[in-house]
Formats: C-alpha cells, sequence, structure tokens
C-alpha cells in the first residue's frame, strides 16, 4: 500500500495537472513562516467574484475626464511621471457600477480615448507598477480598468484588505510610490490567500503547494470572469481596441486566461514579468499554456521581463529556477526566464519579447522610459513588426534568438529612487502614440507637431 502511494506521489509531484476547483480543505505547513494554513474550498460560482470589478480602480485620459467630468466630479488628480509626461488624467475607484460601468461602455464610442486595457494587477494589489501603469498608459490615451482581487469581502475568508479608500483619499502625487488605495492590508498568511512566496515553503510538500497555486490561479480567473459576464459584452464591443496587460501575478493569470467574449475583441496580450512557462506558479506544463492554447494565434503577444527576475528568471537564484532544480521536491522546469519558447512552441505569428539586463522583478523603477516607449508602440499598432519601432530599433537595444535586450535609456539617472521620483531623470519616449483622437501632442519637445501625435518622435531635449 505505501509504495503504490509513494508512486502515486512522484508522478503527481512531476507533471500531473490539478484542477483549482477541489472540494477539500487541506492544510499546509510553511516552513519559512511557521505556520499551518487551511486552504478551503473555493467557491465556484461567478457571482461571488463581482466585488473586483464592483470595487475596480480605474484610469482614464484627459480628454475622457473634460468630457466626463459632470459626472466624475472632483479634479484631475493623475500624472504621468513628472518633469515631462502628460497631465491632467483621472484616477478613481468604482462605487456605482451600473452607472459608471455604463460611462466607460460610452467614453469608447466617445472619441475621447484610443482603447480599453483591462490590467491585471500584481500579488500586492493594485498598488506599486500596477497603480503606475494605469498613469502611464492613461497619458497615452487609454482608459484602464483593473478589477481588485483585494476587493474580497472578508466574509469568503480567502483574502482582502478589509477597508478601500475612497477616490479623494488615494495619494497619487508620487508616480514612484505605492500609491495605496487601501485603508488596511492583508498581512501575510492572514488569509489563506494573502500569501508571501518563499522557497522553503514550495519544497516542503510540492504536492499541497501546486494545488494551492491552482486555487489561487482560480480566484483571479473568477474575477475575470465576473467582469467580462457582468459587463463585459457592452464594454468590450464598445471599444475598437481591446488590451488585456497582466503584471506578475496577474501577468500569470492574463496568460492562461481565455474567455471568447473578450478574446474575440482582444488587440492584444501583454504580459509584464511573466514567463509562460512551468514554474512553481502551476501545477503542470499544459497551464503553462498562453490563453490554454485557445486563442487565435494570429493575437499579438508582448513579453516584457527583468532578465535577472527574482521569481521567475533563468539565473539559479530565482525561485523558478531553484524549485526546479531540486529534483526529490521541486518541480517545473525547463526554466527560460521569458515567454519567447512558449510563444514559438504555440505558433503566435506576432509575438514580441523584450528583456532588460540586470534588471530584476520591478522593471519601472530603473527602466521606466524602456517599458513606455516598449508599450507605446505595441498599443498603437500592435500587429506590426516590432523591427520597426522605434522603441526597439533604438541604440541601447539588440536583438538575438527572437529576444530583444534594451537599456534603461535613461543616461545615469534612475527614473525612481528609493521609491520617489526623481525629477533629475529624463523623460524620453522613442515609441508611437496611436493617431486617435486622445493623442493631441502633450509630450512637447518629444513629439513633432502635427495634426495627431503619430508622427516619427524626436529626441527628447
Amino acid at each position: 500500500m505505501s509504495l503504490i502511494f509513494f508512486m502515486g506521489l512522484a508522478v503527481a509531484g512531476a507533471q500531473n495537472c490539478i484542477s483549482g476547483d477541489g472540494r477539500d480543505a487541506f492544510d499546509m505547513y510553511m516552513p519559512y513562516h511557521k505556520k499551518t494554513v487551511t486552504v478551503p474550498a473555493v467557491p465556484l460560482s461567478v457571482t461571488n467574484y463581482t466585488y473586483a470589478a464592483d470595487n475596480a480602480m480605474v484610469s482614464i485620459p484627459a480628454k475622457c475626464y473634460d468630457m466626463y467630468q459632470a459626472k466624475l466630479g472632483l479634479t484631475p488628480n493623475w500624472n504621468d511621471r513628472q518633469p515631462g509626461g502628460p497631465k491632467g488624467m483621472f484616477y478613481f475607484r468604482i462605487s456605482d457600477p451600473a452607472n459608471e460601468y455604463e460611462m466607460l461602455s460610452e467614453m469608447g464610442q466617445s472619441g475621447c480615448a484610443c482603447g480599453l486595457v483591462i490590467l491585471a494587477h500584481g500579488t500586492s494589489g493594485v498598488t506599486w507598477q500596477s497603480g503606475s501603469y494605469g498613469a502611464m498608459l492613461s497619458g497615452m490615451g487609454y482608459v484602464v480598468i483593473a478589477p481588485d482581487s483585494h476587493a474580497m469581502p472578508a466574509s469568503m475568508g480567502l483574502k482582502g484588505v478589509g477597508k478601500l479608500k475612497k477616490t479623494a483619499d488615494i495619494a497619487t502625487a508620487n508616480y514612484c510610490g505605492k500609491l495605496n488605495p487601501y485603508e488596511e492590508t492583508c498581512g501575510t498568511w492572514e488569509f489563506p490567500f494573502c500569501y508571501s512566496t518563499k522557497t522553503d515553503n514550495i519544497l516542503n510538500d510540492r504536492q499541497t503547494y501546486r494545488e494551492y497555486v491552482e486555487r489561487n490561479y482560480m480566484i483571479r480567473k473568477l474575477e475575470l470572469d465576473a467582469l467580462v459576464e457582468t459587463y463585459g459584452s457592452k464594454l468590450v464591443s464598445a471599444w475598437n481596441k481591446v488590451f488585456l496587460l497582466g503584471r506578475s501575478e496577474g501577468a500569470m493569470t492574463a496568460a492562461r486566461y481565455y474567455n471568447p467574449t473578450l478574446h474575440q475583441k482582444l488587440s492584444g496580450l501583454i504580459l509584464s514579468g511573466w514567463s509562460c512557462e512551468f514554474n512553481y506558479f502551476m501545477s503542470c506544463a499544459d497551464h503553462a499554456k498562453v490563453c490554454g492554447d485557445q486563442c487565435a494565434k494570429t493575437m499579438p503577444v508582448l513579453n516584457i521581463n527583468g532578465k535577472v527576475d527574482s521569481y521567475f528568471g533563468a539565473q539559479d537564484s530565482s525561485v523558478a529556477a531553484t524549485v526546479a532544480a531540486n529534483t526529490t521536491h521541486g518541480y517545473g522546469g525547463p526554466i527560460t526566464g521569458n515567454c519567447r519558447a512558449a510563444f514559438t512552441a504555440q505558433g503566435f505569428a506576432k509575438s514580441t519579447v523584450v528583456d532588460f539586463p540586470g534588471v530584476s522583478h520591478s522593471i519601472m523603477y530603473s527602466h521606466d522610459n524602456a517599458l513606455r516607449s516598449v508599450l507605446g508602440d505595441f498599443l498603437a499598432d500592435p500587429a506590426s513588426d516590432s523591427s520597426t519601432w522605434g522603441s526597439l530599433k533604438r541604440q541601447g537595444c539588440t536583438l538575438d534568438a527572437g529576444i530583444y535586450e534594451c537599456d534603461a535609456d535613461s543616461g545615469d539617472q534612475s527614473p525612481c529612487v528609493s521609491y520617489v521620483t526623481n525629477p533629475e531623470a529624463p523623460f524620453n519616449f522613442r515609441g508611437k502614440l496611436a493617431g486617435c483622437a486622445a493623442s493631441t501632442c502633450f509630450l512637447k519637445g518629444i513629439y513633432q507637431s502635427n495634426s495627431f501625435c503619430g508622427a516619427a518622435p524626436v529626441k527628447a531635449a
């Protein structure tokens, strides 16, 4: 009996897929934290997960704010990185879902924005880089909706921060800061899915950890399903361009996620800080496939990573590599640190992968200029040949084996220093802005004066 059990466990630890819909609770011991957590079953009804969309954080361009100021109230409160970046955008938390999603759909038909970006945030919620991306992209003319996983009610017993900040109470001045939209926090293991990734915890019991990460993905998947099923059909149909952008845990979610209503409208998929490969964040190789291998391979895809990402990088010290290298307790691999192998294996016709050498998991704090330029090019024309992008054909970028490597394009000044915006850092933008109503020439000194800002960029002063 014990021999049969051992053999089954060995296979399970290696490659078999585990679903996140298991109905049994289980205990998981984390030696790093010296704590045992009981992991409950995840409720599977989509109606349980509307909280994320109903409390989403939304970034809108200045032109949309001007057009809808009477409905939005307050004053412009959202700027891209200063000095040099766009100003006058608006950031708010959804508080009247039915009417505000109706307004966001109207924006799609009004011409006040270039497109819609649905942003899946990282583990810490709509904070730090996930918030900064909203400022960056709304400055480029896009409406950004970030469903808030941390708005989960405590009564569900899975995760959630408790009290949420109202729009007027969110400090938005420091682009490089936390941009914290929460009054409270969910402490590590305060709820089962308020976690902290530690190698010791993963290797202690790979079987339970693999089931744990699948349940974690199920939560994020159902939150996106709730957005799409409650508001998505009308919302996405109102926009000519729709993108799904994931950051870190959100990028893992966006990469795996597939919903026909959304994906038939997607103009492109952007994955920041994720590698699209079998590692500790999923139970098997099949679950690493982009959109479960169900989406059209003509969909443009963009992957951006720090080359020495502490979680997913190919270097021996990353969590993914350490776990995969452990032949008795680990799983996953081979670890490459980016999505190139996956994009090629799945046959995506329009795929771009950019690595930033020397950069760990947090990209924008050192490489904000380079990141913004790449995103600008992709959003403006996702199906275009990336070899023609100003962000990638510049000095400071090289291409090898289908992977671009680029420097920060910031000279000797980091855009962020100790999580505070550095006023000495140049604001360089070498990408392209979409030729739409929102893309007026706000990037003075960077774009030539035209009827719209789709012209070739000139070097920042």
